[in-house]
């Protein structure tokens, strides 16, 4: 009986697990920060709700396609756990995507949020499509860290809850078996120093 309800936990772990690598991927913290801009609207400093959108469709949607396609193309079941050289493709689309959304963000919208965030992506898909030749860095938490800073700088009365999405994520990907602790604190710290250091450049 206690070894039943043990692998009965067990599966309900990785079964929420899972579910935050999904939900909470590179692709569901950009969806977020869109969602954040719009919730602010362009009197506080955010963006109007059809450039949301745009932004979504830009930072989160084509990227979490070329994920999706990528691990057809591998017959892979996890979408994440890539071979290394799929993983490379992957991480050169989604770069290329998060490029073409910051130049598109440049020329039709004005929101500086706009900008910081999509250089913010796209800096930092470009350094772990570099860091990857060498290192299984991580993905996710390169986006969770870069998220928690740009939450945390658009919305700073929920910092509690932004605080805790590099922990949430780290937990998810390390209960997966995808990462080491060295791998999820680098991909951390990655991207929070990207944010920041690209802040005093659009804010």
């Amino acid at each position: 009986m206690k070894e039943r309800k043990s692998q009965g936990l067990s599966g309900g772990l990785d079964l929420c697990a899972g579910g935050l690598s999904h939900i909470l991927s590179p692709a569901g913290v950009a969806a977020l920060v869109m969602a954040v801009l719009a919730v602010r609207g362009t009197d506080g400093g955010g963006v109007a709700l059809e450039t949301a959108l745009a932004g979504v469709l830009a930072f989160a949607v084509l990227p979490a396609l070329v994920v999706l396609i990528q691990a057809r193309s591998s017959h892979t079941r996890d979408v994440y756990a890539l071979e290394p050289a799929v993983r490379q493709r992957m991480l050169m689309a989604g770069t290329v995507c998060y490029l073409m959304g910051y130049v598109v963000s440049e020329v039709f919208s004005k929101s500086p949020g706009l900008h910081w965030a999509g250089a913010t992506f796209s800096a930092a898909a470009a350094a772990v499509w570099g860091i990857d030749r060498v290192w299984k860095i991580s993905i996710h938490n390169t986006g969770a860290g870069g998220g928690v800073v740009l939450l945390a700088q658009l919305s700073p009365e929920l910092f509690p809850l932004w605080g805790v999405l590099p922990i949430v994520v780290g937990w998810a990907r390390w209960r997966r078996g995808a990462h080491d602790l060295a791998q999820l604190a680098a991909g951390t710290a990655l991207g929070g120093s990207l944010a920041w250091f690209l802040q005093g450049r659009y804010l």
